[in-house]
């Protein structure tokens, strides 16, 4: 048996047993004590809680409580996992910032050795690049602690469009988008389901007295803008150049372009009322290669911003 299998059937057998001794092991494995007390010296360094008692009777045991996760990974899923993690940590903050780093390097370090050298020569080879915003949501842990309890909040949130104000929501979870945290949630005071930045949550304080709504998953937030109603949305159409067509920005924004048979695209979505200013300012800076023929609301925010940019520069 090498040496990767052994510490692996070991991690087995002991959480099987309530204690042992190294002697025990040695016996079991086929191996002598020596082999057994750094095999043992290993798990330690990978961060299985051994405790030794000494004396009689004494031996190892497990810290009570503890289980190990033992996923049988190939070296391709390993280094998925772990980029994974790392697109995660471009995020100035996350729900998982003090588990995280550990958890990659207890992955990392439970490799074995010849695999641990593919991965780094693998790594060397793939990067995960872009610019993040900078920012703090000190409030992230508490909302995502909310969500999975199922707890209202009182919040006090500052929002771009009417300023601080206090609310009661009900969180149904985070979702990550354009470099923000946003909390998908049903805000009382509008009566209806919002996302709101996390990071310009001021307070957040557990109430109770309020009815539960019934649970939205955050994906359908980011998918549909469900902090507006029917009637606060608005139909957008746009005529793209071919260049246009291929835009990583506008892509990001609406998904799939339509072709329109030219050598070009159409867009064609629902927007929201609310987000006119973001989408206007999206679209000015595709310049030219973009014409937004409806809906006239966010023709003329496009036009007073590009008046407002003509101003700056006489």
């Amino acid at each position: 048996m090498s040496r990767a299998a052994r510490l692996s059937e070991l991690m087995v057998r002991i959480q099987a047993k309530p204690s042992f001794t190294s002697w025990e092991l040695a016996k079991e494995f086929g191996v002598s004590r020596q082999t057994i007390l750094r095999d043992l010296r290993t798990l330690s360094d990978r961060g299985v809680p051994l405790r030794s008692t000494g004396g009689p009777g004494g031996g190892y045991s497990l810290l009570r409580g503890w289980r190990w996760l033992s996923p049988s990974l190939t070296m391709d899923e390993a280094l998925a996992l772990i980029f994974s993690y790392e697109t995660l940590v471009r995020y100035p903050v996350h729900p998982f910032s003090s588990d995280g780093a550990s958890a990659v390097a207890k992955l990392r370090t439970a490799l074995p050795e010849e695999a641990a050298d593919g991965l780094d020569r693998l790594r060397r080879h793939v990067a995960v690049v872009g610019p993040v915003p900078e920012y703090e949501a000190p409030l992230l842990g508490e909302l995502f602690s909310a969500a999975l309890d199922g707890t209202h909040l009182k919040v006090v949130y500052d929002s771009t469009g009417s300023g601080t104000s206090e609310r009661v929501i009900f969180p149904f979870g985070l979702y990550a988008s354009r470099g923000f945290w946003y909390c998908a949630c049903f805000d009382h005071e509008r009566g209806a389901n919002a996302s709101m930045r996390a990071d310009r949550f001021l307070t957040a304080v557990r109430v109770e007295g309020y009815e539960r709504p019934a649970h939205v998953p955050p994906e359908e937030h980011w998918a549909h803008d469900a902090g507006d109603t029917e009637e606060e949305r608005l139909q957008l159409r746009a005529r793209v150049t071919e260049r246009a067509s291929k835009s990583v920005e506008l892509a990001f924004i609406f998904g799939s372009i339509a072709p329109d048979g030219c050598g070009g695209g159409v867009i064609d979505a629902e927007i929201a009322r609310r987000g006119l200013d973001y989408y206007a300012s999206r679209l000015l800076s595709v310049g030219t290669d973009v014409v937004v023929e409806s809906p006239p609301e966010l023709r003329a925010a496009i036009l007073n911003k590009a008046r407002g940019v003509a101003g700056l520069y006489g």
